[in-house]
């Protein structure tokens, strides 16, 4: 059963969702997701590990760490507080994407207190292509009282699943597989909403983290997964052509999304060790002071059907802002997110 937590740090609320028994796992998910990515892998490994997938620091329903980080060890520093009052003792580490970037960065820092590190969607970018990426990757989301930056947010997810970088339409960049589903098109675009104007804090300073001299450097038990699926396989197998020292090691992946998870899956379960978790100091969420729920009036009608185009998202905005006019942007966005996760 999942047990969705807090825990209090620095007077920040970091919210976990724990499964299982065993050796602690913590699970870190990519930017801008939340740790609901995670779930169905982390039920799988419960029958192995204490699995606690966390929502990074600004994410989900954490906190932000009340000012715009420089570093990923704005991040590690205070999941270190955060891991310290869990009483959690050498947890492994699994991270995609921005989520490896924390496992790498967190055991460079603090490697006598990892047990192993997983990294899935873990890469290495030359300086040019990162700065490239930097300057162009994350444009302004600030919620508008018009709902424009909704048009944003849908041209980001439409080209997630073409480009890579999405920002880079140029044959060079394409992806040659087929668009997305507009379900999974919208579930990205939530996560987005939810995030807010905040939504690259974390994903910027991973990008700039993204090399492979630092996983050279690692000095924990590590695995770097290989996967012919990813949209960033080419930039894998850069990470992978680094000389790596013998306790890093890579394990491929076929292309095929359920075998791939399989294969991962079961590879991670043999590397279960150690005593099991014991989890200290964890919140309810009626225990936490969470903030008070916007009340807002939900139109009459039906709620726009996700379309193609992403239009449904300014159709909605424009709804909500009619029958609320004194809620802010940020209070119509958060209305929007709630309107499509109630069915």
């Amino acid at each position: 059963m999942n047990r969705s937590k807090y825990v209090r740090v620095r007077g920040k609320r970091l919210h976990l969702q724990v499964l299982g028994a065993g050796p602690a796992l913590v699970l870190m998910h990519p930017s801008p997701h939340t740790s609901e990515l995670l779930m169905p892998l982390a039920t799988e490994l419960s029958s192995k590990f204490t699995t606690i997938c966390i929502d990074t620091p600004g994410y989900g329903k954490s906190d932000d760490l009340g000012f715009e980080p420089n570093s990923l060890e704005d991040y590690t520093e205070f999941l270190h507080e955060a891991f310290t009052e869990l009483n959690l003792v050498r947890p492994f580490l699994y991270g995609s994407a921005t989520g490896a970037q924390l496992a790498v960065r967190y055991a460079l820092n603090y490697p006598n207190e990892v047990a192993h590190v997983f990294l899935d969607n873990s890469a290495h970018f030359g300086d040019d292509l990162r700065a490239r990426i930097l300057e162009n990757y994350f444009p302004d989301l600030t919620p508008k009282v018009d709902g424009s930056h909704l048009t944003k947010v849908w041209q980001i997810v439409s080209q997630i699943g073409l480009y890579f970088p999405w920002c880079f339409t140029t044959e060079e960049y394409a992806l040659n597989r087929p668009q997305m589903p507009k379900e999974l098109r919208h579930y990205i675009a939530k996560d987005f909403l939810i995030a807010g104007a905040n939504y690259d804090h974390a994903y910027r300073v991973a990008f700039l983290h993204e090399k492979g001299e630092y996983v050279q450097m690692l000095k924990v038990p590590t695995t770097i997964y290989n996967w012919k699926g990813s949209i960033i396989a080419d930039y894998i197998d850069a990470l992978v052509s680094f000389k790596m020292p013998t306790n890093v090691k890579e394990v491929k992946l076929p292309e095929g999304k359920e075998e791939r998870n399989t294969r991962m899956t079961q590879h991670m379960m043999t590397k279960s060790s150690g005593k099991a978790c014991e989890i200290k100091n964890v919140l309810n969420p009626e225990d936490c002071d969470l903030p008070t729920k916007i009340n807002y009036q939900i139109p009459k009608g039906a709620r726009p059907a996700i379309s193609d185009d992403g239009t449904y998202l300014r159709i909605a905005w424009g709804n909500l802002v009619e029958v609320n006019p004194d809620l802010t942007p940020e209070e119509i966005q958060t209305s929007l997110i709630n309107w499509y996760s109630n069915q």
